[in-house]
């Protein structure tokens, strides 16, 4: 059972789809006709599709509005009282749903944050209550907040360049094993490394990796101990 079914002309495949994209992005299912298989029985499916949407969007266009089909699934949700109307190129409404709230879409862009869309968001969550993607966030935000850390790429002050792999190599273990702590985010391993040589101060770099600490340190190889001779 789909959250949303989608009414629509099939002209408007393609300004259906991003608004199609939207709600799914939002978290909740949407069943829309592009999902029926070759072979299966058109009028049944749509049928049992549209009895068991707990919502339904009706996209008003000037092709819709003159579809009986269109016409037809808006005024059986408008009977179940889970009719969103939304219109685009300010299409002239059937006369029976012109005292219907009409969410208009023509300038939103595809654009989740646009108001227009923002508008049939509340309409929806109205009938359906919040979506998924909203309650993992919440969920999210219940969490203890994690101390982010970015461990920098270690400077090789010895003065060998063979070296390096040695100071890349500490920093690397450092970085795993602070991994292995559930209370701390580590800024991945690509993005620290970028800033290896950089001259930008610590502040500029936590800002960018929007790390809350950031560990930097220095690698030296120090000569063995040498024997002294013994005079006889």
């Amino acid at each position: 059972m789909a959250d949303i079914f989608i009414s629509y002309s099939r002209q408007d495949k393609a300004r259906v789809a991003p608004l199609v994209a939207a709600l799914e992005a939002e978290g909740w299912s949407v069943w829309w006709d592009p999902e029926i298989a070759p072979g299966e029985e058109f009028d049944g499916l749509i049928s049992r599709e549209l009895d068991a949407a707990r919502s339904l969007v009706v996209v008003w266009t000037a092709q819709s509005v003159d579809s009986r089909w269109v016409r037809g699934e808006a005024r059986d949700a408008a009977d179940r009282g889970v009719l969103v109307p939304v219109r685009l190129d300010k299409a002239r409404l059937p006369i029976d749903f012109r005292a219907l709230h009409t969410t208009d879409l023509d300038d939103w862009g595809d654009d989740p944050q646009h108001p227009a869309f923002q508008g049939l968001r509340k309409a929806l969550e109205a009938k359906l209550g919040p979506p998924r993607k909203t309650t993992a966030v919440a969920a999210a935000a219940e969490k203890k907040p994690e101390v982010s850390i970015c461990v920098l790429p270690f400077a090789n002050m010895s003065g060998d360049p063979e070296q390096e792999y040695f100071s890349d190599g500490i920093t690397e273990d450092i970085i795993t094993d602070l991994g292995k702590v559930s209370a701390l985010s580590i800024v991945a391993r690509n993005m620290a490394f970028s800033f290896k040589g950089a001259k930008g101060g610590v502040g500029e770099i936590g800002r960018q990796t929007k790390a809350a600490y950031v560990l930097a340190g220095s690698v030296r190889k120090s000569a063995p101990a040498c024997a002294l001779p013994r005079s006889l």
